[in-house]
């Protein structure tokens, strides 16, 4: 069974999201997701990606310190078969994270500018 490729860390607004490719194979495969944050220095299992067949897992609620380097891995499950795990790279919310500015919207009633900010959550 390949191992998952193109593993990628994204984050915008505090979602977290890690992404991998998969090829297409004949059985059906399922992907288990670890973190490995650095003050824990091993791997575990993220239990809402355990046995998932979407190519991303949500790692929102799984990053407790931005400051602190996490690692993640991926591997395939194809019947009875399964893949080496695939890694990413350091992932860093503070350094790698993105916070998008706001939307605004101008408007005129009259001699009256009214400015509307909607937050990006």
């Amino acid at each position: 069974v390949p191992s998952p490729t193109k593993i990628v860390v994204t984050s915008e607004n505090f979602r977290t999201l890690l992404l991998w490719e998969y090829p297409h194979v004949s059985e059906t495969p399922r992907f288990t997701v670890e973190i490995k944050p650095y003050n824990l220095g091993k791997y575990k299992t993220i239990s809402t990606c355990v046995n998932t067949s979407a190519l991303f897992c949500d790692l929102s609620g799984e990053i407790c310190d931005p400051y602190s380097p996490h690692w993640f891995r991926v591997k395939a499950v194809a019947g009875s078969q399964e893949s080496e795990y695939a890694e990413s790279n350091e992932f860093v919310w503070h350094s790698h994270g993105k916070i998008l500015p706001p939307k605004l919207s101008l408007s005129r009633h009259g001699d009256e500018i009214i400015i509307n900010i909607y937050n990006p959550l």
